[in-house]
């Protein structure tokens, strides 16, 4: 199976579900929301309006009765009334009628819509209205409008509004108005349900678009880091995400994850190129012990010689301690593990007593060494025996790539806050290719391996890891087949 080919998986369709959920729900909650709000506006727009035909209807009927006209001809004026109350009928869609006062319907629209009256001159539809007596006496004492069935007379509730009217400040009878809820109100909400529907349908479907592309968009880089765990997991540091041409989280969660690819990269080449140079490095001093040894004990190497021989052997030891003392070294910093005592150390004279150190050498290749006789007092703010190792380090690698005849200076100074200490030396010096990569972890700028420059490119990145630590820096110089110089800076 080749891992770079992979399709839409269980996180694009969980999270493009979700979002979709989120959206109809939300659809869902905003129609009711605005059903709601509606229908109680309709509501209570009905209750104004019903009260306002009551009104209207009182004001109507107190002006006709108290006219000359119902004096001159009682029934045109009765039948008058009965037509506004037909015409207020038709217009607002309810039903409408006058009372006596004690409840019982005397004009109503079937008055004048046929005549249907019995011989006591009432309606035969409205006639067996029993208004309760609890309105009758509610209506007496001034205007009412609620939602009600009135009693009996509707099946279902009404929006109802009962006005009285006075004949010459006599209290005559009141006027009522009952608007069906699930006429007007439910005609009005079916259409603007089907707006509603018509458009959250539209809207819908461009939004799960969107989501979808966006939930892609989100679901692909994280599908492509999938593959790349999955080829790093095999060994292939190779493979790159996608850069994305946006500017948040997720375009910088990539960017982030493709240096840590390039660094898994880097730290895995190098540590291939450790165990190839660790490998050699401790084959060849253990061949070399090994053989010496063998040859002593099977009196090969002439018993004179012996003693050549066994110093060969100890050099070679001692080589190989200190090359594990420095990857274990290496593996407490990096893990923290290491005790620091900070205290003022000079380090003048700590540079005069690791050049005597190496005094045999100096002298067998025949260095010149200047500097150390102008050491002035030097303090810097840290841990002695780290800094022994940082100079140790220093004066190891001067004396190592110095060529015979060859010349080292030593010098010194500082400043308020930091004190300097820059060892240079003769020779090929580094090229200027492999001036960036002196203080990586592994890394060998001789690349032979040859006896008489033996080094596992370590101590330079111990060098660097020691003086990060102690808040300073450390820098090189180089001008090839000239010099190298190392200069290290360290608070004071």
């Amino acid at each position: 199976m080749n891992p770079r080919k992979t399709k839409k998986g269980a996180f694009f369709f969980k999270y493009f579900f979700i979002f979709s959920a989120i959206v109809l729900v939300s659809f869902f909650i905003i129609g009711v929301t605005l059903m709601l709000f509606i229908g109680n506006f309709l509501t209570t727009q009905m209750l104004t309006d019903t009260r306002n035909n009551a009104s209207q209807l009182a004001d109507m009927s107190e002006e006709l009765m108290s006219s000359e006209f119902i004096k001159d001809n009682p029934q045109g004026a009765v039948m008058v009334l009965c037509k506004n109350v037909s015409l207020m009928a038709d217009s607002a869609g309810a039903d409408i009628y006058i009372c006596d006062p004690t409840g019982g319907v005397v004009i109503c629209p079937e008055t004048v819509n046929g005549f249907k009256l019995d011989v006591n001159h009432h309606c035969d539809i409205h006639y067996n209205y029993d208004i309760p007596e609890i309105y009758v006496q509610r209506v007496k004492q001034g205007k009412l409008s609620e939602f009600t069935p009135l009693g009996t007379i509707y099946e279902k509730n009404y929006c109802v509004a009962m006005e009285p009217f006075y004949v010459n400040n006599t209290y005559t009878g009141f006027c009522v108005v009952a608007t069906p809820l699930s006429g007007a109100i439910a005609e009005n909400l079916e259409n603007i349900f089907v707006m509603f529907m018509s458009s959250a349908a539209i809207s819908l479907v461009l939004v799960t678009i969107v989501v979808y592309i966006m939930t892609g968009k989100i679901a692909k880089p994280i599908r492509n880091m999938e593959i790349a765990t999955s080829c790093y997991s095999s060994g292939d540091f190779t493979y790159r995400v996608p850069e994305l041409k946006s500017n948040d989280e997720l375009a910088h969660l990539v960017t982030r994850f493709n240096a840590m690819a390039s660094s898994l990269s880097q730290l895995e080449n190098s540590r291939r190129s450790f165990i190839a140079n660790v490998s050699h490095e401790f084959k060849t001093p253990m061949t070399t012990i090994g053989g010496f040894i063998n040859g002593i004990l099977d009196g090969t190497i002439p018993q004179e010689k012996q003693a050549y021989y066994l110093n060969i052997v100890s050099s070679e030891i001692d080589r190989l301690s200190r090359m594990v003392t420095t990857m274990l070294n290496i593996s407490k910093i990096e893990t923290g593990n290491v005790d620091m005592t900070i205290e003022a150390v000079d380090i003048s004279p700590k540079l005069v007593t690791t050049f005597l150190g190496f005094e045999q050498l100096i002298s067998k290749k025949n260095i010149e060494v200047s500097g150390l006789e102008d050491l002035a007092v030097t303090t810097v703010h840290g841990d002695s025996a780290m800094i022994d190792q940082v100079i140790y380090n220093l004066v190891d690698n001067a004396v190592k790539f110095t060529e015979k005849d060859g010349k080292i200076n030593v010098s010194v100074a500082s400043d308020k806050k930091y004190s300097y200490f820059a060892i240079t030396n003769s020779g090929k010096g580094i090229p200027e290719a492999d001036i960036n990569k002196v203080f990586d972890r592994f890394y060998k700028v001789d690349q032979s391996r040859s006896t008489d420059v033996k080094s596992t490119g370590l101590g330079l990145y111990l060098i660097k890891t020691i003086v990060n630590l102690h808040n300073g820096t450390i820098t090189v110089e180089s001008q090839p087949d000239s010099y190298t110089r190392f200069t290290v800076k360290l608070p004071k």
